[in-house]
Parts: structure tokens; sequence; C-alpha cells
């Protein structure tokens, strides 16, 4: 992802909270951004201001930021991104259920996707019935910032309300930022066992300085 332009910059409030709103609103209108990078304009004044102050000198990177996890669905209820859990190429990037000590994400969508025969699989199964008709639960530091979410919702798009988003993807409507070291966890629960793996996706952007 590339840097902030001088656009974007005012759009963000970057360039002087407060002040040229009338500009920054008609920035709005006109810009070009992607949603996902929409989503982080819109939050970029949260970030703590030495991190914004190295986004309008230039000294921070933003960067497009799938994290995922990998999990073997246990039971009725399976926890797809755990403390316990560390680093492993394929299976996660997320070490031990945290971000890196640097790294800011805001998290615009999670894509759930499913494979019946191994963690290594392709995942692109379809879901059986009793995973769509599931609930997912995402928790920040001990948190519960999204609970009894149905899992069919991540399936919209294959069922023909919005047939132009990518497979098991759902778009948050309320966007999170998720800080450095934070504790993350991703839940699932059915109503009745299912066999077979999970993994999920978050995706959004991520900044840290340099």
């Amino acid at each position: 992802m590339d840097d902030l332009t001088n656009d974007e910059i005012i759009l963000s409030g970057l360039g002087g909270r407060g002040r040229n709103s009338n500009l920054r609103q008609a920035v709005k209108k006109e810009i070009g951004a992607s949603r996902f990078r929409r989503h982080f304009l819109d939050r970029v004044h949260k970030l703590p201001q030495p991190i914004q102050q190295d986004l309008v000198k230039g000294k921070a990177q933003i960067s497009d930021a799938p994290y995922y996890a990998t999990a073997r669905l246990k039971g009725t209820r399976s926890e797809l991104i755990k403390l316990s859990t560390p680093e492993k190429l394929g299976i996660t990037n997320i070490d031990n259920g945290k971000l890196n000590k640097d790294r800011f994400l805001t998290l615009s969508a999670i894509r759930l996707l499913f494979d019946k025969q191994s963690i290594e699989g392709c995942f692109t199964d379809s879901f059986p019935a009793d995973l769509l008709n599931g609930e997912w639960e995402l928790e920040l530091n001990g948190q519960k910032v999204f609970e009894k979410q149905p899992i069919r919702k991540f399936f919209d798009g294959f069922y023909g309300y919005n047939t132009t988003k990518p497979f098991g993807l759902y778009v948050l409507n309320n966007p999170k930022i998720i800080h450095p070291q934070t504790p993350i966890e991703f839940n699932i629960n059915l109503p009745n066992e299912v066999q077979g793996f999970l993994k999920v996706f978050l995706e959004g952007t991520s900044v840290y300085s340099y």
C-alpha cells in the first residue's frame, strides 16, 4: 500500500484537526480510496499521536494486513485464535494471539473458510448446515467486541445478496482498531459437532513506524 497522499492526509484530519473541515468534506466525496483504506483514514485520528505524526512525516508504513489462524473444529465450541498458539507458517501468523509490539491494525473485515479434510488443505469446501447455523465471537483484551454473530453472514454474497465480494468475507459495519500486544480471541459456537478445519482471516490496514 502506498504512503498517504496529501488528499488522504487532509481527509484523515492529520493536516490539522478542527481546521479546513469543508475541504476535508470535499476531499471525502472525491477521493478514490478503497473501502478498507477509507476505514483506516476515518479512524487514523484514534492512533497515538507519535504514529499520526510519523504518518504525516512519511516515517510510518501502512500496508494490507491479512492476519490468519487455522484450527480443527472440536465439539460445539472451537477457539481459532488463542493466546497459547505460537506463530507457524501456514497455520497462523498471529503469535500467541497478539499482534507484534509495533503494529496497529484497523480491522475492516473477517473471512472464514472451511476444509473438511486437513489443517493444511485448500479451504475451498462448502459449509455444512450445522456450521452455517453456528455463531462467532471476537474478543479483544478479554472483552467481547462481537458476540452471537451468525456464521451465515459470511456467505451473504454466495447466496445472492452481494455477489461481488470474495467467498466467505464479512465486511464489518463497525471496524475496530487493534493495538499492539492486545490479546485477540476468535471463537466459534455450533448447535452440533462438525468435523473439519476452519481458517479465519483478519483483514484491514496495518500501520507501524520505522
